[in-house]
């Protein structure tokens, strides 16, 4: 398994709620302003995490914790929803777990 491809699949799923022309200019926004390209967002996490913040404010919780179920349903594992967590602690679990 890849789990990089894995996740990608699962943040373009989170970010396409918005809609795909949101989602490619969300991609575009994060590469112009953080230099940070979509194939990169699985090594650098915080960035992704820092950079959707800034660009959706409080609406990103509620984007990654899409993001973060439609992985654990890519992996076979059961989600639950945690407040005060983001994209970033969710993902740490989940490597704990398919690991």
């Amino acid at each position: 398994m890849d789990f990089a491809k894995v996740l990608l699949d699962a943040v373009d799923h989170g970010l396409n709620v918005l809609g795909a022309t949101v989602r490619q200019t969300i991609y575009d926004q994060i590469e112009k302003m953080y230099g940070l390209k979509r194939e990169s967002i699985p090594e650098k996490l915080d960035a992704f995490h820092t950079a959707l913040t800034d660009i959706l404010g409080t609406g990103a919780a509620t984007v990654e914790r899409l993001i973060a179920k439609n992985l654990y349903q890519r992996l076979g594992l059961n989600f639950t929803p945690r407040v005060e967590w983001t994209l970033v602690e969710y993902v740490e679990q989940v490597k704990t777990v398919v690991r």
